[in-house]
C-alpha cells in the first residue's frame, strides 16, 4: 500500500456540501486525486456535519478544521467551543486551526494595532483556546500569518515562539503545529523563490529585501519558519501549508496558473523527495520534510476571481489539470488505497476464557456505540478505518505503529476502566460520558 500523500485541498466554503448528495460526489473524486488533507473552515461554532467527517476519515482524508473567527473580546473560550471541542475529538479530528492573520490590522482595533506589542496580547488570546484543545487531545495549529505585510510574519512569528519559551509552555510548544500561506502565483518571482530560508539569504530583512536576496514569499516558506522553530526551541515544528485564499493570482494567465501548480504538486510528492530535482528546466530543492501537507484552492467557490485557481468548474467539470494530477500519480498512488472494509476494529490480546470475558463486559458500552469488529490479529485490524487498542495491553510495538499507518488506519486507545479513549497511542485516555 502507498504512502499518504502530502497533497491537500480546501473545502467549499459553504454549508450546502456536507449533505449526503455532495458527499457523495466529491469526496471518491477527492481519493480519486491522491488527496489526504482536506481544509474545513467554519465561520461559526457550529459542527460539521458528522457524517461528512467520518466519510473522510474511513476514507483516510484528515481533516483540518479552521476556526477563524473565535470570540477574541474574552478571557477563556466560550462554553460552546469546548463542547464543539470535545465533539469534534469523539469523532477523530486531529488537528484545528485557531484564528487567521493575527498580524494583520483587520484583526485587531485600531488601538490595539497602535499599541507597542501586538504578540504577547494574541499569545495570551490563543493559549486558552490552545488548552482546551489539547485537553481533548487535538493538535493545536498555529493561525497562518498575512505573509511580508502588516506586523511582518517572520518577525511575528519568532516573537510568538520566544513567548511560549519565555512562558515555559512546554505542554503546548510539545504538540504546537505551525502553518503558513504559500504564495504559488506571483509573476514577479519564480515559484523556487526563497529556497534555503533565512540561512542562505541572510541579507532578507522585514520590510526590506535587497535586490540580491529573495525571502519567505513563495513555495519554500516553511524553511523560513523552520529556522525560527530552531533558533528558538532546537528543533523543527510540524507545519501545514495553504494556498492563501485571499491572494489572488490577477496577473496571471490561466495556463500560467495551471502550471505553476502543477509545478508545486510535482515538487511536493516527488519519489525523490530528499532530492533536488529539475522541472521544465527549473530547480527545485527539497521542500522542509517537517511539512504535513500543502492545501490547494482547488475546489471552485463561488465567485469569479478564484475560477482561474480552481481545477473543478462551477458545474463541477474537471479542468485539463487534473488529468495532469492523476497521471502524474498513477503510478504511485493506488485509487483504492483509502477504502476500509470495516470502520473500526477492536484489536485484543490473547487471554484466557475468564479474562476475555471480564474484559468484554467493561467494553460493553463502546462495543454497543462503535459495534467494532473484534479480532486477535493485525492482519484483520488492517482492514479497519479505526482500529482500537485496550490502553496498556502492550499489544503493538513502533514498527508495527508504522505498519497501521501504512495501512491508513487511525489508531485509538481505549481505557476499559472509564470507558476513556484516545487517539493515537503515544496519547493519554480521555473520558467518554
Amino acid at each position: 500500500m502507498n504512502p499518504k500523500t502530502k497533497l491537500g485541498l480546501f473545502y467549499f466554503p459553504d454549508d450546502q456540501h456536507y449533505h449526503a448528495r455532495e458527499r457523495d460526489k466529491w469526496i471518491p473524486e477527492l481519493v480519486s486525486l491522491g488527496v489526504s488533507w482536506l481544509v474545513l473552515t467554519k465561520e461559526d461554532l457550529i459542527a460539521i456535519p458528522e457524517p461528512f467527517i467520518q466519510t473522510l476519515l474511513n476514507n483516510c482524508i484528515t481533516p483540518i478544521i479552521r476556526m477563524v473567527n473565535l470570540p477574541a473580546n474574552t478571557s477563556k473560550p466560550p462554553s460552546e467551543f469546548e463542547l464543539l471541542v470535545k465533539t469534534y475529538a469523539d469523532w477523530g479530528i486531529q488537528y484545528i486551526q485557531l484564528f487567521d492573520r493575527p498580524n494583520n490590522l483587520s484583526f485587531w482595533d485600531l488601538k490595539s494595532w497602535a499599541g507597542n506589542n501586538l504578540v504577547e496580547p494574541f499569545i495570551d488570546l490563543f493559549l486558552p483556546y490552545a488548552e482546551v484543545l489539547i485537553k481533548y487531545n487535538i493538535r493545536p495549529v498555529f493561525p497562518c500569518l498575512e505573509v511580508a505585510r502588516g506586523f511582518w510574519d517572520t518577525a511575528f512569528l519568532r516573537l510568538a515562539l520566544e513567548s511560549l519559551k519565555r512562558r515555559k509552555h512546554y505542554w503546548l510548544i510539545d504538540t504546537l503545529i505551525l502553518s503558513g500561506y504559500v504564495h504559488l502565483y506571483d509573476p514577479s518571482r519564480p515559484l523556487n523563490w526563497g529556497a534555503g530560508g533565512q540561512e542562505r539569504w541572510p541579507n532578507s530583512k522585514p520590510y526590506q529585501t535587497s535586490p540580491d536576496s529573495q525571502d519567505q514569499r513563495g513555495l519554500y516558506i516553511a524553511d523560513w519558519y523552520q529556522a525560527l522553530a530552531r533558533a528558538t526551541f532546537g528543533k523543527p515544528l510540524p507545519i501545514l501549508l495553504l494556498d492563501d485564499p485571499a491572494c489572488k493570482p490577477y496577473d496571471l494567465a490561466p495556463a500560467e496558473i495551471q502550471q505553476r501548480t502543477f509545478h508545486a504538486i510535482q515538487r511536493l510528492l516527488h519519489p525523490r523527495s530528499t532530492e533536488v530535482i529539475e522541472i521544465e528546466g527549473t530547480r527545485y530543492e527539497p521542500l522542509a520534510e517537517e511539512i504535513l501537507c500543502l492545501s490547494f484552492c482547488g475546489l471552485p467557490a463561488n465567485d469569479t476571481d478564484s475560477e482561474s485557481r480552481a481545477w473543478y468548474s462551477l458545474s463541477g467539470e474537471p479542468h485539463p489539470l487534473v488529468k495532469k494530477i492523476k497521471a502524474y500519480l498513477g503510478p504511485n498512488i493506488d485509487q483504492n488505497q483509502h477504502q476500509h472494509r470495516i470502520p473500526h476494529a477492536l484489536l485484543l490480546p490473547q487471554l484466557d476464557a475468564d479474562q476475555l470475558h471480564d474484559l468484554l463486559d467493561k467494553l460493553k458500552p463502546f462495543i454497543i456505540q462503535y459495534q467494532p469488529k473484534i479480532t486477535f490479529t493485525l492482519e484483520e485490524a488492517f482492514e479497519a478505518g479505526h482500529v482500537w487498542i485496550p490502553a496498556g495491553s502492550g499489544l503493538i510495538t513502533e514498527k508495527e505503529i508504522n505498519a497501521f499507518e501504512d495501512h491508513f488506519c487511525v489508531i485509538h486507545t481505549i481505557n476499559p476502566d472509564g470507558i476513556s479513549i484516545a487517539s493515537q497511542t503515544n496519547e493519554p485516555a480521555l473520558e467518554v460520558p
